[in-house]
């Protein structure tokens, strides 16, 4: 008997229909895999399974559940007003955004408690909670901490937590990997695969990362523009696809052979970062004085016009740290930031104004960094109005070569946001980025939450980009196989400091760091 399975489920929004009768079933403890480009349907399947699709949506089909008995409900009758008992208690999700899913005025810890006290209220204790935090591999005390004092990562594992508490007999993982270093990544890969075994629960885990897919799942479910177009047994389909589609998916995620770039270095460099260092303060209690966390250690690096210098190291490391006090936007408590002649980083606000419309940056969560009442025209027009000297027919010109350099139609400009899915709202920030046409940009994740087919298109747009303009690129990644193939030399971070730098293929064919050596022997691929 299915756990749960979905019979010809139709999504509508208008006349616009987004999932096409779709079939899927997942059997009592299987680790299920659903994959497709980004905008293909996959975090829709979830939503439905959840009950938490939009109202304006239109659902046609039947979805089935066995958990205490078998039920089956009409797709029509899904909706907020219908009395849903799975969600949270026998239905666990981990959502694709991990800082949109929390509630930034809350504690991690009470987040964790609200999920107990509603489905097993006689474990919402410290001490449970303290031991589901440490199941995904955080310390207790990040109980105490909000949202917005964890980095992408731990955001990513408290919402793991938060899924877990329940004890659900399904859980729902939509990209919980995306955000992660290599290491974590291996860690979550394998704290998921473990809990699934011992608790006997089924997992549908939805990703475009093919090889966490094949390191966790049994069977996989390709879709394509809402329509399912190949599934069975994992390896078959990954070693043997037989759908153009998937086959394209496929040849994507292999890592192809680094290009041959031209560029032209000055000897005088674009950005020079001479001992920057952040510290956050911790909280007082009554008479203790804790010492401060220090985020950045000194970061002393150039970048040359033209170049591009990556960024990597496990999450939490202080990589964003780094990349924010470049761009402007954190102070630094010790050391400069010298950029184009320019020269800031002291206190908040001392970026100056023509340094700022030459720095353009894309943010690790791209729902995030855009208004959420604001439509994507006018987000898109935001950053020109640091060029007042251009005219309005030129603001639209550069609005829509954007949009149409990464893979999007000016018709989509009108929408919100959360109407776009991850990967698309991804492309939109890139966009934005690049209106400015800056010399330096610099890329935190920007390719983390889209499929391998997309990134390769981002990829080889960041490249004509630098081509053509030459721009500088500080590109943060936790993707291995991407920064080797994108960027020219590599600095690996560990606890703030940078404890490893040179030319990408001398580091990572003969890294020196323990910590480099850990993140290249965390590497996922499709082959296992």
């Amino acid at each position: 008997m299915s756990l749960a399975k979905l019979e010809q489920l139709t999504v509508r929004f208008g006349d616009r229909e987004v999932l096409s009768r779709l079939d899927l079933e997942i059997q009592p403890g299987a680790q299920v895999g659903l994959v497709g480009e980004s905008g293909s349907g996959k975090s829709l399947t979830a939503l439905t399974l959840m009950n938490l699709l939009p109202e304006r949506a239109e659902v046609f089909g039947e979805i089935g559940f066995s958990f205490d008995q078998r039920t089956k409900i009409d797709a029509a009758q899904l909706g907020e007003d219908l009395n849903f008992p799975y969600r949270g208690a026998q239905i666990g999700m981990v959502f694709q955004e991990p800082m949109t899913a929390l509630n930034p005025l809350m504690r991690t810890g009470d987040q964790i408690g609200e999920v107990l006290a509603l489905h097993r209220p006689e474990n919402n204790t410290k001490a449970h909670i303290e031991a589901l935090l440490a199941e995904v591999d955080l310390p207790a005390h990040m109980r105490t901490r909000y949202p917005h004092e964890l980095s992408g990562g731990q955001r990513q594992r408290v919402g793991l937590a938060m899924a877990l508490a329940g004890e659900p007999a399904l859980l729902i993982a939509d990209e919980p990997t995306s955000a992660l270093d290599m290491i974590t990544q291996r860690g979550v890969i394998d704290l998921i695969k473990r809990i699934a075994r011992e608790r006997k629960m089924a997992l549908l885990f939805i990703s475009h990362d093919l090889g966490a897919v094949a390191a966790l799942c049994d069977q996989i479910y390709v879709l394509e523009k809402g329509k399912l177009v190949e599934h069975g047994p994992s390896q078959a389909i990954l070693q043997s696809p037989q759908q153009a589609y998937t086959k394209r998916l496929v040849a994507a995620a292999k890592p192809t052979p680094r290009p041959a770039f031209t560029r032209t270095k000055n000897t005088t460099p674009l950005l020079q970062v001479n001992g920057l260092t952040r510290q956050f303060r911790q909280r007082r209690w009554l008479w203790q004085r804790p010492s401060p966390v220090t985020a950045v250690d000194a970061a002393t690096f150039e970048l040359h016009a033209g170049e591009t210098l990556g960024l990597v190291g496990p999450s939490g490391c202080g990589k964003t740290s780094l990349s924010r006090m470049i761009a402007g936007l954190d102070p630094a408590q010790a050391g400069e930031v010298h950029f184009d002649g320019h020269r800031f980083g002291h206190k908040q606000g001392s970026m100056p104004r023509a340094a700022r419309r030459e720095i353009s940056m894309v943010f690790q969560d791209p729902f995030g960094s855009f208004d959420p009442r604001m439509r994507m025209r006018d987000a898109l027009f935001e950053p020109l109005h640091l060029m007042p000297e251009l005219s309005a027919e030129q603001w639209q010109e550069r609005v829509t070569e954007a949009i149409e350099r990464v893979g999007l139609s000016t018709d989509m400009l009108g929408r919100y946001p959360h109407a776009f899915s991850g990967g698309q709202r991804q492309r939109l920030a890139i966009a934005r980025a690049m209106v400015l046409k800056p010399k330096l940009m610099i890329l935190d994740e920007p390719v983390s939450a889209l499929d391998v087919s997309i990134r390769g298109d981002v990829l080889a747009l960041l490249h004509d980009l630098q081509e053509k303009f030459g721009m500088a690129y500080l590109f943060i990644s936790h993707d291995l196989d991407v920064v080797r193939t994108v960027t020219d030399r590599v600095m690996v971070m560990d606890h703030g400091q940078i404890v490893e730098r040179g030319k990408v293929d001398d580091v990572f064919d003969r890294p020196q760091a323990e910590i480099t050596k850990k993140l290249l022997d965390a590497r996922l691929t499709i082959l296992g």
